[in-house]
């Protein structure tokens, strides 16, 4: 026994993009995977639905988490988008997760430079931001930014002439062998179409150009290069930035708030088959963090009386959902598990 060892088909290396499920797969457990091998006990591990935030597939994923700090992702079931699968960059891509680097407090421009601040006053730095200027205003988002944040924090520049654009890596496809419509997809992120259904595009490099010109520039957790940045940095107008990490050109914004990651929130993904998906809190947020909607919507609360403020990512979604005729109707219960298509023909209203 000591020199037996597991055999692979002769001349078939088990070396593809979903090779990763064969751990899985193993009805005996003498499969491991390396990547979680000494990590934790299984029974030892806190499990949560969610969904993987890899590529616009949307496959329904399980968070496996031990001391607050996750440790492996595993495919959940669902026979309309993965089946009983995921890819391998899906799997092993968490240790983002678990960053340091944290914005952990809000920040308001005092001076030259970001001093600490307590939630309220930052709040109201942002809104009189937002009351007392007006003209062009650009959002750059991540295209990991749930509905919930992307539609909020688009509410929060009704008022401007606004471009809105989400950052989309790109990759190649990698397609899984006798699955139909399976494959990471060359969009590697999760709520592409989510952030499309909201009026965000994908024009990415006009949106950071317009940048500099711009009267407000709203970031949200979008991670910039050193140009982009730049761009950032030197606008002309005021920068709100909602930021999970810390970043130099911080130190040129108006306001940062601290946002928490998908990881640490509830939400919905719109994956490109249109299906919104629900993903649940794994992880308590960091510090003062809080989610992006929520801020978002404390701040639409402070400029008028008719203004709604959330107090969960259901109430969120909701108050989204009125405003999309694609969404409108639906809800966190509506969804469930295994999520739901929305309507066709979406526009975002007045």
């Amino acid at each position: 026994g000591d020199r037996a060892f597991i055999g692979i088909a002769e001349n078939e290396r088990l070396d593809h993009p979903w090779s990763g499920n064969v751990v899985d797969l193993c009805p005996v457990g003498s499969l491991l995977s390396k990547d979680f091998l000494h990590k934790a006990r299984v029974w030892d591990l806190d499990k949560t639905g969610s969904i993987c935030p890899g590529c616009t597939q949307g496959c329904n994923i399980t968070i496996d988490m031990r001391d607050d700090a996750v440790v492996r992702l595993k495919p959940r079931p669902n026979m309309d988008v993965n089946r009983h699968f995921m890819c391998d960059h899906g799997r092993l891509d968490y240790r983002w997760m678990n960053r340091g680097d944290r914005v952990e407090a809000p920040l308001v421009r005092k001076g030259s430079g970001p001093a600490a601040a307590d939630w309220d006053h930052a709040l109201d730095a942002a809104g009189a931001i937002l009351q007392d200027v007006g003209g062009r205003a650009v959002i750059l988002a991540s295209g990991r930014a749930s509905v919930e944040s992307l539609g909020l924090v688009r509410k929060l520049a009704d008022g401007f002439d606004v471009m809105a654009a989400v950052k989309v890596p790109l990759g190649d496809e990698a397609p899984l062998a006798g699955i139909p419509n399976l494959a990471l997809r060359r969009e590697r992120v999760p709520n592409l179409d989510g952030a499309r259904l909201l009026g965000y595009t994908a024009e990415w490099a006009s949106a950071v150009e317009a940048s500099r010109s711009a009267a407000v520039v709203i970031v949200l957790d979008a991670d910039l290069s050193e140009g982009e940045a730049n761009s950032v940095a030197s606008s002309s107008g005021k920068v709100i930035a909602f930021s999970t990490l810390v970043a130099d050109w911080q130190e040129q914004a108006d306001v940062v708030l601290p946002v928490t990651t998908m990881v640490e929130e509830s939400g919905v993904y719109i994956n490109r088959d249109q299906r919104a998906q629900r993903f649940q809190q794994a992880k308590a947020p960091p510090a003062m963090a809080r989610p992006a909607w929520w801020a978002a919507g404390e701040i639409l609360a402070g400029q008028g009386p008719d203004a709604d403020s959330p107090a969960s990512a259901a109430e969120a979604f909701s108050l989204v959902a009125r405003s999309v005729a694609s969404l409108d109707g639906l809800s966190h219960d509506s969804l469930g598990w295994s999520g739901q298509v929305v309507k066709s023909g979406a526009e975002v209203s007045a």
